[in-house]
């Protein structure tokens, strides 16, 4: 327990780091990046997929046994291959999808393809709320759910970030960022990295 919540607080403490079009002076305060929950259910969608697939193909066999072996063989293979590339991908969007939270703005890196990442951003001025919800009791008792942040603007389209673990608690965070940004400005360089733990538990 103890390592898995040193390796939360590494997730979102502020390290030496860089985003690609991070500007001059901009300070990272915290990466939100998605929790393993997502990685560990995918994962093991994709191992039953594979197995009922791969069971189909076997079944297949008995009603030609004379190309039995052939079919096994290559349907084994091809799933084999099939299952390999999808948990590369997986585990490629799992660690390649963040999300940036700075002194200036947020900006997700959301991976789309091998050879594309979508990019967007929202400065904190541009913000109007932000909200958070789990998909359901399961998850928010496990304390991961889904931030939305609303812009200002009808035609800005709403970030949304997936599978974060402390949603609310990195909800309050995120609307004391903006309200400082707005209100307080010269006080956004002493607001501190947020760090997934209980209140109270976070120094």
């Amino acid at each position: 327990m103890c390592l898995y919540l040193l390796s939360q607080k590494r997730r979102y403490n502020t390290v030496v780091m860089e985003f690609d079009g991070q500007q001059t002076d901009e300070r990272i305060l915290t990466v939100v990046t998605p929790h393993i929950t997502r990685f560990i259910f995918s994962f093991t969608v994709s191992i039953v997929i594979f197995s009922f697939i791969l069971g189909i193909f076997y079944s297949v066999t008995f009603f030609i046994p004379q190309y039995a072996i052939i079919i096994r063989s290559i349907a084994t293979i091809l799933s084999l291959l099939v299952l390999g590339v999808s948990i590369w991908w997986l585990w490629k969007t799992q660690t390649s999808d963040k999300t940036y939270i700075t002194d200036r703005r947020i900006i997700r890196f959301d991976v789309v393809t091998p050879f594309f990442t979508n990019k967007r951003a929202l400065f904190w001025n541009e913000v109007l709320k932000v909200k958070a919800y789990a998909n359901n009791m399961v998850l928010r008792l496990m304390k991961i759910g889904i931030l939305q942040l609303e812009p200002v603007a009808a035609e800005n389209e709403s970030i949304v970030i997936p599978d974060v673990y402390f949603h609310e608690d990195l909800a309050n965070y995120i609307d004391k960022i903006i309200y400082t940004f707005k209100n307080k400005p010269d006080d956004i360089k002493t607001i501190k990295s947020f760090i997934p733990k209980p209140k109270g538990k976070r120094d």
